[in-house]
């Protein structure tokens, strides 16, 4: 049977723990299904007996949060993890960002803990009327007495909501079945061992967090956890207590490896050893090249192998893993005509040291239980070496978005997912190259947007700013904006901006670029770290259209 509670409590083994190294805390996988349990019958007491059906996990990362989750899949309930406010520009919005979601989803129960906040708990029960909040910080209820979970393998276990990066959030429908096939596509690409143990910071609210928890905990393995705010406070801190800890498998997206050689800057502590780190895997936004070979270069005189860093590529949709490489083998990219990127073009190979050169790198070949092509809307495949938008098919994807009419689906005739990704195939390696979304037209040339930030990010002196790159007109001209995070004022600024703009210029010839320095953390994100780029549209357009701009 693929019931989420049972492939857990089939797993546990009496070494299976969930370290809390920041608290100095361990907790047996054994003791948490316990606690369930009697989280079960406290959910209940707090409803009235009345059964919950879709159930919202609001909270840091923690036990609680396992825990929550545990008791939602022991009452046969569907799991609705919810985003922190982290990510959200003040508490209005994204206390209506939590009603849509509520809506959508029908919660019927929101569980939480004190890393809520009780000021924040309160507006959540004025803006979620007739849903019951349910406080599971402590679990003192009695066990709960009845048989074993009997929801079937097609029932929905878990809704989880997209990151909204280029449109509002939906709810991706993931059956038991869906989620047993997804964890156990996560752990055999990766070559899983029985000394293996992940160990995250990413949030357990988005995919990549959630399922790569419960992939490794199905085989039986230990996990590490901290919360996001330990790595962005303090990421060398944060690196050393991984390097101490059981974790031997990381998933984070690309930031994250930006960060932390951006943090190496000020310093890494004698004796850092990160010879046990065996997978870092990079995913979840657009892997970049250069982080890949600055990340190898410093952190490779620690320990660091050179097999660790594994670009991979997933999605919510396929309950995490598309593709990933051979865990033996190391990255891999080339050096492609940035021009020739359209659906349907074949890639032109450059030397790297062309100005047209875009180095694009590997992710891997479909793992176990996934089928993939790319391929033109009609799902005609195209042959290697010709862009297309990545689909798939496969056990662990999902049957598609709650509530969205069967036209709207994204689905081709024949039933394979359209991601709405595009990419090139060469010796059966996936290149992911942008989204059909995220192609910019300037006067009649396409361009993507993620071929600027890197350009714009890879400015010499600029080190690693995060930038974004939006579309722009004004009645007058059509042109590129670009938002350049810098902690730089004044005339320092500007002069930052006009290298980065000559850079762009050198590199594509694009006739209109307005570059804007705006200041860190100013650029609106997912809670995965993707840029929000219709929010950075409007952020432009509300704050920052008419700022001295370099242009």
């Amino acid at each position: 049977m693929a019931h989420l509670w049972h492939l857990i409590a089939a797993a546990v083994r009496q070494d299976t723990f969930l370290h809390l190294p920041m608290q100095n805390q361990r907790v047996g996988l054994d003791e948490i299904l316990e606690r369930a349990e009697r989280t079960a019958g406290q959910l209940l007491a707090a409803r009235r007996g009345k059964e919950p059906r879709r159930v919202g996990i609001l909270m840091a990362n923690g036990e609680a949060w396992l825990r929550g989750l545990l008791t939602v899949a022991r009452l046969d309930a569907t799991v609705v993890p919810l985003p922190l406010p982290v990510s959200f520009a003040g508490y209005e919005e994204y206390l209506r960002h939590i009603q849509r979601i509520a809506v959508d989803s029908a919660l019927d129960t929101v569980v939480v803990d004190t890393t809520l906040g009780g000021a924040l708990t309160r507006r959540l029960g004025h803006v979620l009327p007739g849903v019951d909040i349910v406080d599971i910080t402590e679990y003192d209820g009695a066990p709960l007495r009845r048989p074993a979970p009997s929801a079937g393998d097609d029932d929905l276990a878990v809704i989880q909501y997209t990151s909204g990066s280029t449109s509002a959030a939906k709810g991706v429908m993931l059956t038991h079945r869906n989620v047993s096939a997804g964890l156990s596509a996560v752990t055999d690409a990766l070559g899983w061992t029985d000394g293996d143990a992940f160990g995250l910071w990413i949030p357990l609210f988005h995919d990549m967090g959630l399922f790569s928890l419960l992939s490794g905990l199905a085989r039986g393995s230990s996990a590490c956890l901290w919360r996001p705010s330990d790595f962005v406070r303090k990421p060398i801190t944060w690196l050393r207590s991984f390097a101490e800890s059981p974790a031997t498998v990381q998933p984070a997206p690309n930031f994250c490896y930006d960060y932390l050689v951006a943090a190496a800057g000020s310093g890494i502590p004698s004796g850092l050893d990160l010879s046990r780190w065996r997978l870092a895997c990079n995913g979840a936004e657009p892997v970049r090249h250069v982080t890949l070979e600055w990340f190898q270069d410093i952190f490779g005189r620690h320990g660091l192998r050179d097999s660790a860093l594994h670009p991979v590529y997933g999605m919510a949709e396929a309950t995490l893993i598309v593709t990933g490489p051979a865990p033996s083998g190391v990255w891999t990219s080339m050096s492609v005509d940035r021009d020739q990127l359209g659906l349907g073009e074949r890639v032109r190979t450059l030397p790297s040291s062309d100005p047209n050169a875009r180095n694009v790198v590997g992710c891997g070949r479909a793992v176990p239980g996934i089928q993939l092509r790319v391929a033109n809307a009609a799902g005609e495949p195209y042959a290697e070496g010709v862009v297309g938008e990545v689909q798939i098919t496969g056990t662990a994807v999902t049957s598609g978005y709650l509530g969205l009419a069967r036209d709207r689906q994204p689905f081709t005739d024949d039933g394979w997912l359209r991601t709405g990704d595009l990419a090139f195939l060469r010796a059966g390696e996936l290149h992911v190259v942008g989204r059909l979304k995220d192609m910019i037209i300037i006067r009649g040339q396409n361009y993507y947007a993620e071929d600027i930030e890197e350009i714009v990010a890879t400015t010499p002196g600029g080190g690693q700013r995060r930038n974004v790159a939006i579309p722009w007109d004004d009645g007058d001209r059509e042109r590129m904006v670009v938002l350049l995070e810098t902690s730089l004022t004044g005339a320092a600024a500007l002069e930052l901006a006009a290298a980065a703009r000559d850079r762009v210029a050198m590199h594509t010839g694009m006739p209109a670029v307005d570059i804007v320095p705006v200041p860190l953390a100013t650029i609106p994100r997912t809670t995965s770290g993707k840029v929000r780029r219709q929010a950075a549209i409007r952020l432009y357009q509300d704050r920052y259209q008419y700022r001295r701009v370099v242009q």
